[in-house]
């Protein structure tokens, strides 16, 4: 039996899901200087926090002359993407990360992180999203920053949510859980952030059936459980 997945991952695109993150535009990113070490982590974002559209507008130039030194730098591809995305290109953005990512650069967490969530955000092949959060996972074993998976609608009870969060803390890599809310354009927008056990394989299938589960009725979730075999089609089958 097909059920209704409950996380809707092509619902927030990445540049709405980076207003959602800190309901300013691209203040998500925090102030990064020019330099790919020096960029802070989404948890150390404050409400004083420069706002990053502004930081990377009076930057730009300093930006293109990296560029011009470094041409070749994995560095200045994740310079560049963090300039197209305070322009507002997120497709340029993406395309100078994956540039970054196809030589191998291991020791930025954010970029990594960052190209992960963008995977999860815009509905990629669970593969490639697998691919993306285990990449960043294996040289970040450590990082304290959450993974978000969009939800298409908030929990209907407190029963529901404590579910939620109780069949998500059975998954062997997930540490913490926390249901956000937050409104786009008047919207009521829903996410589930996820924060992660050091060493562990992470299949974020696993966490859409965990999710999903309040979409069966009460009295089956006992009885039924959510077998996910993409990040979309889910079934209902027996425990």
């Amino acid at each position: 039996m097909l059920v209704i997945v409950y996380v809707i991952v092509l619902a927030i695109g990445a540049r709405e899901y980076l207003v959602s993150r800190s309901g300013r535009t691209l203040e998500w990113i925090g102030g990064c200087q020019a330099s790919a070490a020096a960029c802070p982590t989404t948890s150390a974002q404050t409400s004083g926090s420069s706002d990053d559209s502004l930081f990377w507008t009076r930057h730009a130039k300093m930006t293109e002359v990296v560029a011009q030194l470094n041409p070749d730098d994995p560095d200045t591809y994740f310079l560049l993407g963090m300039q197209a995305l305070s322009d507002g290109d997120v497709e340029e953005s993406i395309s100078r990360l994956e540039e970054a990512l196809e030589v191998g650069v291991k020791h930025n967490n954010y970029l990594l992180q960052y190209y992960a969530q963008y995977e999860l955000s815009r509905g990629a092949d669970w593969r490639r999203v697998n691919l993306a959060v285990n990449r960043w996972r294996t040289n970040h074993p450590f990082s304290s920053d959450p993974l978000t998976i969009p939800l298409g609608a908030g929990p209907a009870t407190p029963e529901d949510e404590d579910e939620m969060h109780e069949a998500l803390g059975a998954i062997p890599w997930v540490a913490g859980s926390q249901l956000e809310s937050f409104v786009v354009e008047d919207q009521p927008r829903w996410q589930m952030s996820l924060t992660f056990r050091p060493g562990k394989t992470v299949d974020v299938r696993q966490a859409i059936e965990a999710v999903t589960l309040v979409s069966l009725a009460p009295n089956d979730r006992e009885r039924f459980r959510v077998q996910c075999s993409t990040l979309v089609d889910c079934t209902m089958v027996p425990r």
